[in-house]
């Protein structure tokens, strides 16, 4: 679950910039594959990147996913329509 919670607000960061939208996070939730999405997760670097002590490193978060695997876990037809383009 903490996979799932990690990739939605890597999938946030990416697509949002500066400017304010009205966002439909269902719609943005269903533009994932979430299968496609969790296999793009190397799990045992996303472990390293969570400590109960520190929080979660970023960094190592962002590092522990693959890209390409990861932006093919997206339909952008459907993300694009959650945010009314």
């Amino acid at each position: 679950m903490k996979t799932k919670s990690l990739l939605f607000s890597a999938l946030l960061t990416l697509t949002a910039s500066a400017q304010v939208y009205a966002v439909d996070y269902g719609k943005l939730a269903e533009s994932v594959d979430k299968q496609k999405a969790v296999e793009s997760v190397d799990q045992e670097k996303a472990k390293e990147a969570l400590s109960a002590k520190d929080g979660v490193d970023y960094q190592k978060a962002y590092e522990s996913v693959d890209k390409g695997k990861a932006k093919d876990s997206v339909d952008m037809e459907k993300a694009k329509s959650a945010f009314g383009f």
